[in-house]
């Protein structure tokens, strides 16, 4: 920098010399154009004249004019420069040579001080000796250094009383960390010596009080330099950062690098890889890297290397991806190991873009290694990667060829992923490699042939190994386990005996292999022996208790548990699901609410495991009563279904199937903040989900991730259920194009549903068009297919073209079922043709097919719609004759039958005995539907009670049920009881809401009501009240319709009933 300065300078000078010498010997003026243009024609020959040689003889002539100004002092001071090189030719021989023997001979500093102070009297201490001197001192006497330099000083100030000796007499003491003696000389140099400060010695004392981490001084000393009007060097900067990174002292180095990079240096990068170094061990890398980013500093390679191998240890995708992007826009090439954290966070996020980048890593020349494969295939593994395993097992064999470490870590892709036939079919590619597993591998892939049922391999797999260890055993008796040979585990025991005695772990593997058989006589046998060896734990027990709860003896079962209790080791978790599990085979719900209850009683707390089989049992149960114990479980048990991919498909299943859509969206964003890969089975329901809440936009995104992102090729059910999720929706083109795209083969499931939703779009000849397409092109149809072909003709009473696809499900050998008869007697109900259904159904319970209520709903449904009441009650009978259970829906077309024809007690004879005989809990559908007939037949006293009776059987009113009973109550001038029911939906008079609202313009026909009627006075202005202070959202419309009315009877308003309207009116407004 001082050189470029000096050329500059003397470049100006030169010119204006130039300009003067030549106008000098004109006769122009000085400033003229005219005298300018001569010199420029003067300068151009000289360059012209000069060009072969100027620039080496410019360069040498500038430096030097540039060093003589830039070093004035040096020049000025020549006279004592004089004396110093004088002294330095005669002191520095004069002075005792035993100092310079004793510190090439290494003595000690008590040796070498003895040497110094016997020579320091006659002459000044050489330069080159001054750090060793200092540095004696503070190893042997740090106090008498400063009282014996400064006299030192003071006895030979010509050769050292100048800032070298300060400088580096500072720059040793601080490299100590004395700061005590450091603090002590700095003031000796002032007080004593008058020694002028000058930057250099500012830094040094800067970076002693930063490398020691006292922020306090070196902010202190920062002042200090501004009052003396000095700046703060480079040198001074990096000192400073320098001994706040060594404290990793991390907002005081990132304030000073910012302040360097706002007083226009170069932030040193090893600082800031450092920094970011530090951060990322104490956690806070992202912030620094932000923080680095929003103050403009420079990020150089390593500095971004260091970012992303954060982002690869912590697994933070967002922070990879900004690094990334960063990194190309400012055009930094990205090194070997930055790519390698890249590509790691890449693979474990499923990043489509990882395919990409490892391209581009090829392409830039860098050395990839089996390691680094390996590595990758492992992130590939945690992450379920599949596509991105494949490219890099490409990789592999275009090169070197696969190895174990690779084999193994691709076995391992597959295993994370589920799928442990294509890891087992790599044994024969390993062998067509001519590699040979080593024993961990056979231990794997016998552990894999388990999982997948291949027992045979792995009792092949095990006779390769010479020496089995104890995992090997156990996958060998888990094999015989599935195919319940008992027999063969009992040897397995016998060769365990042989080569190491079998442990506890052992036995309790055979003993459940005796479980699963139904061998309980030789499971005794064996826990009398494991008795004697000592060996009976608790683990033995559960499983002898899985045992008997498998065979639903529930006597036994209680013997095991009061046995465990005898011999100190009361039932665990796993004894309860185990008991739990049992109750919920046989649906029975008492019973397992009696063991959950016991369970919170004793302090066991509930596992993934008991929350689904709870979830399970629901299944086979139909109140909503039972699914509210069972949410209210899930919820007190504090278990959180995301953690288990097993556990979120049962409550998401559960949740869909009571269409409990509130707590269905809680759990999707709670997987979606999660960090779950799901497998293949897991976004089929994910799917079917997001298409319950009418969320297509979801349903794309994740058929999309899970083949583009993920490499995971769909199976039948994952199409069947994006194709099942369009159609529901409304979407039939679009499931039509998927269809079409023969990216999976069609199936009879899938044709099922397109056709599906042909009957929703009511497009029968697009679906017979279809059908005869499929057929054509040799697909078998089965019964479910030629159902799905039959309703949607039977909906819009099409019985020809019904006949005539019966006709081709014979000659396709498919046999009608129950749902096929149902169907066709629907087409007739609709037709209005119900002899013709009552035929069908006869000759069904003829035939002895098996049917269920579907049939006999179908036809009571269509006795109601064309009013046939000849036909209820020899329907109903024949439900109880042939024992088929009415379920909600036969009371609810019934109920609403009776209230068309004028008969409510029939209604309520139908309400109180179905339930009983079909053994379920009316829902809320039913409970409408009463209500409904109640206000029909202008009884709404009796639809008051039905309400009543409804909140108190635990069934909650939605908006719709309460926005329709207002309304009736307001037609039959029921002004109370409507007020009654607005009072308890938000919960006006008590704290408990119901959790429903009611329609605004169902409030605003109340209250317009009561005006009319001249209640609002007594009942209109108090209910405003109450709403207003319950903070009930009241929409602007119905505010000014009821400011409106006020006019018809404020002058008989209250006060206080005025300023109730008047506040509402202007909480609205608000």
């Amino acid at each position: 920098k001082e050189s470029y300065l000096s050329l500059d300078i003397f470049l100006g000078s030169s010119v204006v010399l130039l300009f003067i010498v030549s106008l000098t010997n004109s006769d122009l003026p000085l400033w003229s154009s005219t005298s300018m243009s001569v010199l420029a024609q003067q300068i151009m020959a000289m360059i012209g004249d000069f060009a072969p040689s100027c620039v080496e003889v410019s360069f040498i002539v500038f430096f030097a004019m540039g060093f003589v100004f830039l070093r004035g002092d040096t020049v000025q001071g020549r006279k004592h420069n004089s004396k110093n090189t004088a002294w330095k030719g005669a002191n520095l021989r004069g002075f005792d040579a035993k100092l310079k023997q004793a510190m090439e001979a290494g003595a000690t500093a008590a040796t070498m001080l003895e040497a110094w102070r016997s020579g320091q009297a006659k002459a000044p201490t050489p330069k080159d000796l001054i750090r060793p001197v200092v540095q004696a001192f503070l190893d042997s006497e740090p106090e008498a250094l400063v009282c014996e330099l400064v006299q030192h000083v003071q006895l030979h100030k010509e050769s050292l009383l100048n800032s070298f000796t300060g400088t580096t007499t500072l720059d040793v003491v601080a490299r100590s960390g004395n700061i005590k003696v450091l603090e002590r000389l700095w003031e000796a140099f002032e007080r004593d010596l008058n020694l002028h400060r000058n930057n250099f010695m500012y830094d040094v004392m800067l970076g002693g009080y930063a490398s020691t981490g006292n922020s306090a001084k070196v902010g202190e000393f920062c002042k200090l330099m501004s009052q003396n009007k000095l700046l703060l060097s480079p040198r001074g900067y990096s000192l400073i950062i320098k001994g706040f990174l060594k404290n990793s002292m991390l907002d005081g180095v990132l304030e000073y690098i910012v302040q360097m990079k706002r007083s226009g240096h170069a932030v040193p990068a090893f600082a800031v890889s450092q920094f970011l170094r530090i951060a990322s061990n104490k956690g806070t890398c992202e912030s620094t890297y932000a923080s680095l980013k929003e103050a403009g500093v420079e990020l150089q390679q390593e500095a971004l290397t260091v970012t992303l191998e954060d982002a690869a240890r912590h697994l933070n995708p967002k922070l990879a991806r900004q690094v990334e992007t960063d990194a190309r826009a400012a055009h930094i090439k990205l090194s070997t190991q930055a790519y390698d954290a890249l590509l790691k966070v890449y693979a474990q996020d499923c990043n489509s873009d990882a395919s990409k980048i490892f391209k581009e890593m090829q392409d830039a020349g860098h050395t990839i290694s089996d390691g680094f494969c390996v590595g990758l295939l492992a992130r590939c593994a945690e992450g379920k990667f599949l596509s991105f395993a494949d490219e890099i097992v490409a990789f592999i064999r275009a090169g070197n060829g696969m190895t174990i470490a690779s084999y193994s870590a691709l076995m391992k892709v597959y295993a994370c992923s589920g799928l442990y036939n294509r890891a087992c079919d790599l044994y024969e590619r390993i062998r067509e490699d001519g590699l040979e597993p080593d024993a961990m591998m056979y231990g794997c892939l016998m552990k894999f042939a388990v999982e997948c049922g291949r027992t045979k391999l792995s009792q092949e797999l095990s006779e390769k190994v010479q020496v089995l260890d104890v995992q090997n055993y156990m996958s060998l008796i888990r094999a015989a386990g599935q195919d319940q040979d008992v027999d063969r585990a009992f040897d397995i025991i016998k060769r365990m005996r042989k080569h190491k005695g079998p442990d506890a772990i052992a036995y309790n593997s055979v003993l459940d292999v005796c479980v699963k058989a139904g061998a309980m006589q030789r499971a005794h046998g064996l826990i009398k022996e494991m008795k004697e060896l000592g060996l009976l734990d608790i683990i033995s027990y559960n499983t002898m208790l899985k045992g008997y709860c498998n065979r639903g003896d529930l006597a036994g079962a209680k013997a095991v548990c009061k046995e465990m209790n005898e011999a100190g080791m009361p039932p665990n978790d796993v004894s309860y699901n185990c008991m739990l599990n049992m109750a919920a085979s046989s649906g029975n719900f008492f019973e397992a609410s009696r063991i959950i209850s016991s369970m919170e009683q004793s302090g066991v707390k509930p596992d993934h495991y008991t929350v689904s089989i709870m979830m399970k049992l629901l299944k086979k149960l139909h109140g909503s009563k039972d699914a509210k114990t069972c949410f209210d479980f899930l919820d007190r048990s504090g278990i959180e279904p995301c953690s288990d991919e097993i556990l979120m498909n049962t409550v998401m299943e559960t949740y869909i199937r009571y269409k409990d859509f509130h707590r269905l969206e809680k759990l999707l964003h709670s997987f979606e903040e999660s960090s779950m890969r799901p497998a293949v089975p897991t976004y089929g329901s994910i799917i079917k989900a997001f298409a319950c809440l009418k969320r297509i936009d979801k349903c794309w995104h994740y058929w999309e991730e899970m083949q583009g992102q993920r490499g995971l090729r769909p199976n039948d059910i994952v199409f069947g259920c994006m194709l099942d999720a369009l159609v529901s929706n409304d979407r039939l083109e679009e499931a039509v194009e998927l269809f079409s795209q023969g990216t999976m083969k069609p199936n009879a499931v899938t044709c099922s549903i397109l056709i599906k939703g042909f009957s929703i779009a009511h497009q029968p000849d697009r679906a017979m068009q279809f059908w005869h397409e499929i057929r054509n092109k040799g697909m078998r149809m089965n019964t479910a297919t030629y159902n799905a072909m039959i309703d949607v003709h039977a909906k819009l009473g099409k019985i020809d073209e019904v006949s005539e696809i019966i006709q081709h499900m014979a000659e396709d050998g498919c046999k009608p079922d129950a749902i096929t008869h149902s169907t066709i007697a629907k087409g007739y109900a609709i037709k209005g043709d119900l002899d013709k259904a009552m035929e069908i159904l006869r000759g069904m319970q003829e035939s002895k097919v098996h049917h269920d209520c579907i049939i006999y709903n179908t036809i009571l449904d269509g006795c109601a719609k064309h009013n046939r009441p000849d036909l209820v009650e020899p329907i109903l009978d024949s439900m109880e004759q042939n024992k088929i259970m009415p379920t909600n829906f036969t009371l609810g077309i019934l109920i609403k039958f009776y209230a068309r024809t004028k008969q409510l007690e029939k209604a309520f004879d139908a309400m109180e005995s179905l339930p009983k005989r079909g053994k379920f809990v009316p829902n809320s559908a039913v409970w409408a539907s009463l209500i409904l007939a109640c206000l029909q037949n202008s009884q709404p006293a009796q639809a008051m009670k039905v309400f009543h009776d409804m909140c108190a059987a635990g069934e909650r009113a939605d908006s719709r049920m309460c926005s329709s009973l207002i309304t009736g109550l307001v037609r039959q001038r029921k002004w109370e009881a409507a007020i009654e029911v607005v009072d308890l939906v938000y919960g006006l008079r008590e704290s408990r809401q119901m959790g429903a609202s009611i329609d605004q313009d169902t409030l605003e026909s109340l209250l317009a009501a009561l005006a009319q009627s001249g209640q609002g006075e007594v009942l209109g202005a108090p209910l405003l009240e109450r709403l207003r202070v319950a903070k009930v959202p009241v929409s602007s419309r119905l505010m000014a319709s009821a400011l409106k009315t006020q006019n018809s009877w404020a002058n008989s308003c209250s006060r206080p009933h005025k300023q109730a309207l008047w506040q509402s009116g202007e909480q609205v407004t608000k």
